[in-house]
């Protein structure tokens, strides 16, 4: 057990990746060294060096040709993310292995993370963001594959939760050195390639998993190899022979009538495993309609349109602290109260805290002298600053209830797919995060530059109703059901002959 745990750990580092790509985006684009580098130089030339500076960290009076970089910026990451999980890392996954696909991810992160903290040019910064965001997305592919299949089905959900933990590690780790205002935006755009390094460099020193051992030696004709390996990952795992042995048997069977990988066609055709694939589609897409990567990569930019009155920068940190607390509340429960639970709760925490802050950025700009300046009248400023504290807890409180959205989204679809299918319905629901992703993180800039605050607040709480609605009607329980057992959920496959395990 203690084997697992640690593999687990280790191959979670890759979660950072993320994380620290979105703490640190919402930081260093309010940076001046930032701004100087691609604000400034593209102002209108009737502008004059103060208003240039004073609108370059408005997020509604930004210079028409910066607010498109801003909003390619993000979004690029996001769409190299979803190619790199759709056409690149299913093929890797599936010939190779899960290692070799986090290992080449985070060799295409660091190849694409570190030049944006040289470039100057927009679509050469561009084209280093989309490189980046291929190796992200084969990482984050790869990694809770990986982690469902090493994992203990007693404690799947908690190793399971290990990824967005790191993530949300990195989020906040991002914004803490973000605050360091001598803390340069360049090296914080540096940071996703010293986890993409460790995990490149070390991956190779933890197990094979073991379902995917015998799977890839069946299919090259080698079972006796595939179960050799599969027995020495497992007992590495579970560090008792016994166990070990038992799960080997319980293993082979699993994969019996799975040696081939099933068509792409039957991710639509075989009802059982179509269910299962909308589920985890819609999952994902769930997760980023919540509004969390509006929070987490322009933040600062809301909270400054809102009237805070703290800094934004100190705000957001805030908000990943008490994300990360949910996090982990939710990883120490999600094997006890369940998936659907802590995703119908979560959701309605959600829903009500995001109306409000809504309602609180609507009764600030109220007040405001004019929709172009950030202050309120002298004898307003203490409603403001009430309001603008209401506001910041209500985030807060938000970001508490999206701790179980943050986990179960990645950890439910790996694990309710057979392996003959795995792959390529991983690739679907992975791909449907980064392209709902890429959408948001493009549409955001234009949001609040158009909507401002509260329209950005309002628009998402209106999302998190539809999707707890979602989640209400269409998602049942799996917790402490194998993934051999799948089909007593989702209904008996048409396409497969395989036999149902029997009970151990």
């Amino acid at each position: 057990m203690s084997g697992a745990v640690a593999v687990v750990g280790f191959a979670s580092i890759g979660g950072i990746l993320f994380g620290l790509d979105q703490g640190n985006w919402g930081g260093a684009i309010v940076k001046d060294g930032f701004i100087d580098r691609f604000c400034l130089p593209h102002c209108p030339t009737d502008w004059d060096e103060a208003t240039c500076k004073t609108n370059c960290g408005d997020g509604t009076l930004l210079p028409d040709e910066y607010n498109t970089f801003l909003q390619w910026g993000s979004a690029l990451l996001q769409l190299g993310a979803a190619i790199g999980a759709l056409i690149i890392a299913p093929v890797i996954a599936g010939r190779l292995g899960r290692r070799e696909t986090m290992c080449a991810g985070s060799i295409i992160t660091c190849c694409g993370v570190l030049p944006c903290m040289f470039l100057t040019n927009y679509a050469a910064f561009l084209g280093a963001r989309f490189l980046a965001g291929v190796g992200v997305g084969q990482v984050t592919y790869a990694l809770p594959m990986f982690i469902s299949e090493v994992a203990p089905v007693q404690i799947r959900g908690i190793l399971g939760s290990m990824m967005q933990l790191t993530v949300v590690c990195g989020v906040l780790f991002a914004s803490c050195l973000n605050l360091i205002h001598s803390f340069p935006f360049y090296l914080a755009f540096s940071l996703p390639a010293y986890p993409a390094a460790i995990v490149a460099f070390g991956i190779f020193f933890f197990p094979m998993s073991p379902r995917f051992a015998l799977l890839k030696f069946k299919r090259l004709q080698q079972p006796e190899e595939g179960e050799r390996r599969a027995k020495e990952s497992l007992k590495r795992l579970r560090g008792n022979e016994i166990e070990a042995d038992k799960e080997l048997v319980e293993l082979k069977h699993a994969v019996e009538a799975e040696s081939q990988e099933a068509p792409f066609s039957t991710l639509f055709v075989d009802p059982s495993i179509r269910r299962r694939v909308i589920i985890a589609n819609m999952l994902q897409w769930g997760q980023q309609f919540t509004g969390v990567n509006a929070i987490l990569s322009y933040g600062p930019a809301i909270f400054n349109d809102a009237g805070v009155p703290i800094e934004p920068l100190q705000a957001s940190v805030m908000v990943n602290f008490c994300m990360l607390l949910a996090t982990i509340a939710s990883m120490y429960v999600i094997d006890i109260w369940g998936r659907r639970l802590l995703l119908l709760v979560g959701g309605a925490v959600m829903f009500v805290s995001l109306g409000v802050a809504a309602i609180l950025a609507k009764m600030i700009n109220d007040l405001k002298l004019n929709p172009t300046d950030d202050s309120c009248p002298a004898d307003q400023a203490d409603t403001c600053a009430t309001y603008g504290y209401m506001l910041v807890v209500a985030v807060c409180i938000y970001a508490m209830g999206f701790g179980p959205w943050g986990i179960v989204p990645w950890v439910y679809p790996s694990e309710i797919f057979p392996m003959d299918v795995k792959e390529k319905a991983m690739s679907t629901s992975v791909t449907s995060q980064w392209g709902a992703n890429f959408l948001i993180a493009f549409l955001v800039v234009g949001q609040v530059h158009s909507w401002g605050a509260w329209g950005t607040l309002a628009f998402y709480s209106i999302c998190c109703g539809v999707v707890v609605a979602y989640v209400a009607l269409c998602v049942p329980e799996i917790k402490g059901v194998k993934v051999e057992d799948m089909e007593t959920i989702f209904g008996a496959r048409t396409t497969s002959q395989q036999e149902p395990l029997a009970e151990a």
